[in-house]
């Protein structure tokens, strides 16, 4: 629950027991009777409370839980995509290597037969 979600059931909750109260306070009954609906409404209002923060705080655990839940999910997937970078560059640097070795190779390969065909024209 959001903290603002949090402030506007509060809100509603003591806006009810003061609606409450103060419609007891003025209805035409004794005052040992307006004492008694108000015990009664104030305990319906406080249960109703705790009711709503024992929610709050259950509604917070699974929260964090689902954020820690994800914090290490998060970490795993990075640790995993660090290692397949990693990888992957041996393999790419391994590739490059034997590009390389084989254009070198290549161009040796045309030089010698140029050096050669050099030679033959020149003689």
């Amino acid at each position: 629950m959001s903290k603002e979600s949090n402030y506007g059931i509060l809100g509603f909750v003591a806006g009810a027991a003061a609606g409450a109260a103060l419609g007891i306070l003025f209805a035409p009954d004794s005052g040992k009777a307006t004492r008694k609906k108000l015990k009664r409404k104030f305990r319906r209002s406080k249960d109703d409370l705790e009711s709503l923060i024992e929610k709050g705080r259950a509604e917070w655990s699974k929260a964090k839980g689902t954020a820690a839940d994800k914090a290490t999910m998060t970490k795993d997937e990075v640790t995993d995509f660090v290692r397949f970078l990693f990888e992957e560059g041996r393999d790419l640097k391994a590739r490059l290597a034997d590009d390389l070795e084989s254009s070198a190779n290549e161009a040796a390969g045309k030089a010698n037969r140029g050096a050669e065909n050099i030679k033959h024209s020149a003689n």
